[in-house]
């Protein structure tokens, strides 16, 4: 943080990388916000799209294969938008996706040092962690925030998939890590106090990171040590589900899936789940190519149980009121068969090979970019967070820091050639 101050004397120019440090800090309070944030990223990439291009650099590898991933992404999505002309709405996210990303390799290829990038845009996505647990403490339940609560969390797990390796990494003085650490445990008191149980594998991204971190620097951990981590973790679960308040909502899940087992009963957040799970793929196996489309989808769901008897529809009235069948992959593949679903695993494709472009010019950076992977793979099997456009905004937000931001660190070892 301390190289920020400088940064701003030594570049006033670069006053739009300020205005958009406030947009991303102040995401998570504002969905407007956010949209103005990534709108300003587009622009700078149109401006940067007219300038003399600059000589292509390692980063600008992973930057090409995330824009690649999601032309391909949007040409999919696109093709089942045309088999089944009734949901446009649904390329939002592609398309979201797409001009961020072009945006973003136009960035990569004509804005200077990535050392400078970091030192203007870190201390925002932190500070993000931070506006994070301040809407969702401030508010009155879980549905005070600004989008639906469970893309809203997994966009705050994107922000500390980029913040928490940047921690670890040993040229970070320890006075900058004693603030990076507060505003992560921030981050995550949001996540936990907003009760999505879909972002809660930002604990394990957590976990695997200090481990690993540990390990590179220490060569290895001792079996002692794993298994006090796990008993650790095991026993904030524990206290967590034997809590009478059920903070974590972890024992309800519990009990409306035995409800939804044993009884029949669907009328609930999970059991709802459960019931559309089964729905999606059904449907899938029925038109596994193109799929059914998503006015076909929406008339399954919205009928659900209404061939019953009067005393029986209310057991699934928790599935009439949704309008996806919360997992993305399920919901790709119900609506475009194995194209939809190309569209979506395509996604994850993109940012894996970046991860991987990036693992010897910038591990940190690599890092970073395998949380929000990881983070975007599992948070999807829960819900269809790509249906709202907060999630893909956000995403592209992250993907565009990361790989901006992608390079030579100083006081790091001399990154090794890509072949």
């Amino acid at each position: 943080m301390g190289t920020t101050a400088a940064s701003w004397r030594t570049y006033p120019k670069e006053l739009w990388i300020a205005v958009l440090g406030i947009g991303i800090a102040l995401s998570p309070t504002n969905t407007k916000i956010a949209g103005a944030a990534w709108l300003l990223l587009c622009m700078a990439g149109l401006v940067a799209f007219f300038r003399a291009p600059s000589a292509t650099d390692d980063r600008a590898s992973a930057s090409k294969a995330w824009l690649i991933a999601c032309a391909l992404a949007a040409a999919l999505a696109v093709i089942v938008a045309l088999i089944w002309p009734d949901r446009p709405d649904t390329l939002h996210a592609e398309f979201r996706l797409l001009l961020a990303a072009v945006a973003t390799h136009q960035l990569v290829r004509h804005l200077p040092g990535a050392e400078r990038w970091r030192a203007l845009t870190l201390p925002v996505v932190a500070l993000a962690c931070v506006a994070a647990f301040g809407v969702i403490a401030s508010g009155h339940d879980r549905h005070s925030v600004p989008s639906n609560p469970i893309p809203w969390a997994v966009a705050t797990s994107l922000l500390l998939c980029i913040v928490l390796p940047f921690m670890l990494d040993r040229a970070v003085p320890a006075r900058h890590r004693v603030v990076y650490g507060v505003c992560i445990v921030a981050g995550l008191g949001g996540i936990l106090t907003s009760q999505s149980r879909g972002a809660y594998g930002i604990m394990v991204w957590t976990c695997w990171l200090l481990v690993t971190s540990w390990r590179s620097h220490h060569r290895q951990v001792s079996a002692s040590r794993i298994g006090m981590a796990g008993l650790l973790c095991a026993a904030i679960v524990a206290v967590a589900v034997s809590s009478p308040v059920d903070p974590l909502r972890l024992r309800k899940g519990w009990h409306e899936t035995v409800q939804a087992v044993n009884e029949g009963n669907y009328s609930s957040s999970m059991g709802a789940r459960m019931y559309l799970w089964r729905l999606g793929w059904q449907s899938f196996q029925e038109s596994p190519w193109i799929g059914i489309g998503g006015r076909e989808r929406l008339k399954r769901i919205k009928s659900a149980g209404l061939d019953l008897p009067l005393d029986q529809r209310a057991r699934f009235q928790e599935v009439r009121n949704v309008g996806h069948v919360h997992n993305q992959y399920l919901h790709a593949a119900m609506d475009g068969g194995l194209i939809g679903l190309a569209s979506t695993l395509t996604v994850l494709a993109g940012l894996g090979a970046s991860a991987w472009r990036l693992r010897r010019v910038d591990p940190v950076a690599s890092r970073q970019m395998q949380g929000v992977l990881f983070m975007h793979a599992t948070a999807g099997l829960s819900n269809v967070n790509m249906a709202h456009n907060f999630y893909a905004i956000m995403l592209s937000l992250s993907v565009a820091v990361i790989l901006i931001g992608a390079g030579a660190r100083a006081g790091g070892p001399e990154p090794a050639p890509v072949a």
